[in-house]
């Protein structure tokens, strides 16, 4: 059973290492003792105060600081909420952090524990909390956008509308079971099941998004496949502007695959070089070129190279040719410039058309506008939701007893994406991926 620690939790809510100001946090019933532990007066509820923080045994100022006090239950954790800023010198967070920890109510926070004190709390859902986390992860805008979007509740609030609806449905339908020897009126079930596939639909069609959402949040994958000595290495790095690929005349240098993140009109990017498609020459060579066929096959856009200078090439695989863009190399020394995508990595050129044709592939993959799932734990309990929704609307005089069952069913799989019902296998999942301060 979820509990929160009795004991009042702090930790470093800033970047660790040196910086000019750190903030620490501390959270819990005995937070108000801070005042006494270094001898310093609350400021008043959500203002600032400078403060001389005073070592309770030394007497000695340990810094000056300004304190921001988070009465409960309007703070972050829903609990007391002091925040300490410092200046960001290790000495000085260490010995704070060992003055509190001499306190027999004090503890330093887990992984996460804030934010699990919140969901715990009622302070955010799932949804809000997986939404946090991206948003403190996010590298690109757009990635901000649909993290900020989460975390403000506009999922949440799409889940919560079709949980209350199907909540609204199974009252009326055990309202029947319980009440059978009443006067109910005929056309009430009837009335119900086109409520169930109105909502069925719906969730249908958010779950037809392409995977958008998860896209956006983890990457748009972009692999560089072709034959050996096509120019692939050249590519990433000039893509990268560094050195990341190891360059060579000889074939089949390429044995492994290399991951460039990039941002590409606001969109996250992975770029990966892989080894050029022939048939192996040695047992490790064999490998490499596996991994470049899975890696072909996992991706959301190929830029297949091939040698502009040369009359034969390898061209692209009947199985990856919707997803593949056609990239002519060497454009210096080609024999014909009649290619609709030809570059020269040596000269720079073809460049700013490629980039162009790319960024239009990565904005059509990712979420542009519109409510997207994030996580793949939302599409799976999206789906089992759709599968007993299904059930009841597919089936002709199903008992009404099984059609409540589904109901609930449908309603426990939705409760568990914004934590509403049985989520204490996901917790420690998801909080795991928290700094210890947040």
């Amino acid at each position: 059973m979820l509990h929160i620690n009795p004991k009042t939790i702090f930790a470093l809510s800033t970047a660790p290492g040196k910086a000019g100001i750190s903030v620490i946090r501390i959270s819990g019933s005995s937070v108000r003792k801070v005042s006494v532990i270094f001898s310093i007066e609350l400021p008043k509820p959500r203002q600032v105060k400078l403060c001389q923080l005073i070592h309770p045994i030394t007497k000695e100022v340990i810094d000056n600081s300004l304190i921001t006090f988070f009465p409960s239950p309007k703070s972050f954790t829903g609990e007391d909420v002091i925040e300490i800023s410092i200046h960001g010198g290790k000495a000085i967070q260490d010995l704070i952090f060992r003055v509190l920890s001499e306190q027999d109510d004090f503890v330093y926070a887990e992984a996460g524990e804030f934010t699990k004190r919140a969901f715990l709390n009622g302070k955010l859902d799932l949804l809000a909390i997986e939404g946090l986390g991206d948003l403190i992860n996010a590298e690109t805008e757009f990635q901000r956008k649909q993290a900020y979007d989460q975390m403000e509740g506009s999922l949440s609030s799409l889940y919560n509308k079709w949980i209350s609806q199907l909540v609204k449905i199974l009252s009326y339908i055990e309202a029947t079971i319980d009440f059978v020897e009443e006067e109910i009126p005929d056309n009430l079930v009837r009335n119900q099941l086109k409520d169930i596939k109105s909502t069925c639909i719906e969730i249908e069609n958010h779950l037809d998004d392409s995977n958008k959402g998860e896209r956006l949040r983890d990457g748009f994958r972009i692999i560089i496949a072709g034959a050996p000595n096509t120019g692939k290495s050249s590519l990433l790095n000039h893509l990268s502007d560094r050195d990341i690929a190891i360059v060579s005349p000889q074939a089949g240098t390429t044995r492994d695959s290399l991951d460039v993140y990039l941002d590409i009109n606001g969109f996250p990017v992975i770029i990966t070089d892989t080894a050029g498609i022939r048939k192996a020459r040695t047992s490790i060579e064999g490998i490499g070129i596996k991994r470049s066929e899975s890696k072909i096959y996992e991706a959301d856009l190929v830029l297949w190279l091939m040698d502009s200078s040369k009359k034969n090439n390898k061209l692209i695989p009947d199985n990856i040719k919707e997803k593949s863009i056609a990239v002519w190399t060497k454009s210096d020394i080609a024999i014909s410039k009649e290619k609709d995508i030809l570059i020269s990595t040596k000269h720079n050129l073809g460049f700013v058309q490629l980039i162009d044709i790319i960024g239009k592939y990565v904005e059509k993959g990712c979420r542009t506008e519109g409510l997207f799932i994030t996580r793949s734990r939302h599409r799976d309990a999206l789906e089992k939701t759709r599968k007993h929704l299904l059930s009841i609307t597919n089936e002709n005089n199903l008992e009404i007893e099984v059609m409540a069952e589904e109901l609930r069913s449908a309603v426990n799989s939705l409760g568990r994406i914004t934590g509403n019902v049985d989520v204490e296998d996901l917790l420690e999942i998801i909080f795991a991926d928290f700094c210890i301060g947040k």
